[in-house]
């Protein structure tokens, strides 16, 4: 009997660490982690109509309950506004701490603009233009499975210029450490310029271009000399590694984001077992 129980838990231990290394991407799970979405909005004091010169940040974004999870969330999503070498700007902890910031910007851009124009004379005819700024982004949970949580966040942003700049982010999460997904969280060592090859042709065929093709400018691509690159804005789908570029990226902004998937299928060789 003893030898029997041995046999099964043996069984059943196989089983179940096949179904992990199996389904670790692609199987979703039932959104067991909790959080509660938060809405954050604040706009400068002269905000009394939609079209006021004024400056609005509005932030939508889950808070979970799990304080460690929660930190990382926010520094990542406070990472996407604020250059953390950039020694003249406080960190911010959260981004309801981003608002202020962005707000007395906008308000000293206003003045000084003001000040410029009061100050023309004929030989200096001044003058300044000036909108509305706003910063906001949605972050939501994309999906999960029982190893990995997944994280969208679509951001708006303008501070002047021809247009607003929209972004989308994705954020992998490991459940068990509560970390954020790198690469080479998921594959095999030297697994870089394999993954670039297998990326490279994926993305050729996409973009329906030759084998030798050049990802140059002249051909719409804006490729550091010429060669092709992987980002860090990935995610985990059911069918595979996705990346996104977002605009200005990889070409002009009027091409949009660039999605590349790559089904796991093909990078069974290098994803870790």
């Amino acid at each position: 009997m003893k030898k029997v129980l041995i046999g099964f838990i043996a069984v059943m231990a196989s089983l179940a660490s096949c179904k992990k290394s199996g389904n670790a991407f692609e199987t979703a799970t039932s959104d067991t982690l909790t959080y509660e979405v938060k809405k954050f909005e604040k706009k400068s004091d002269n905000c009394v109509k939609e079209d006021s010169l004024c400056a609005t940040v509005r932030f939508e974004y889950p808070f979970f309950k799990n304080e460690a999870l929660d930190q990382q969330v926010q520094t990542d999503l406070v990472a996407i506004f604020q250059d953390s070498s950039d020694s003249t700007v406080v960190p911010a902890k959260k981004v309801e701490d981003l608002a202020e910031p962005f707000i007395k910007e906008y308000a000293q851009t206003l003045a000084e603009g003001k000040n410029y124009a009061e100050a023309a004379n004929e030989k200096n005819p001044g003058g300044f233009f000036v909108m509305p700024w706003i910063e906001e982004a949605s972050l939501k949970v994309d999906r999960q499975t029982d190893t990995y949580l997944m994280l969208k966040a679509n951001t708006n942003w303008f501070k002047g210029g021809a247009h607003p700049i929209s972004m989308e982010y994705y954020f992998v999460y490991n459940r068990e450490t509560l970390k954020r997904v790198k690469l080479e969280d998921l594959f095999e060592k030297g697994f870089d310029q394999k993954l670039l090859a297998i990326a490279e042709k994926q993305f050729r065929i996409n973009e329906k271009l030759k084998t030798n093709e050049p990802l140059d400018d002249l051909h719409g691509y804006f490729f550091e000399n010429a060669k092709f690159i992987l980002n860090d804005n990935f995610t985990l789908t059911p069918k595979g590694l996705k990346f996104l570029y977002n605009v200005y990226e990889i070409k002009a902004y009027a091409f949009g984001v660039t999605e590349l998937e790559i089904p796991y299928e093909d990078l069974k060789e290098i994803l870790k077992k």
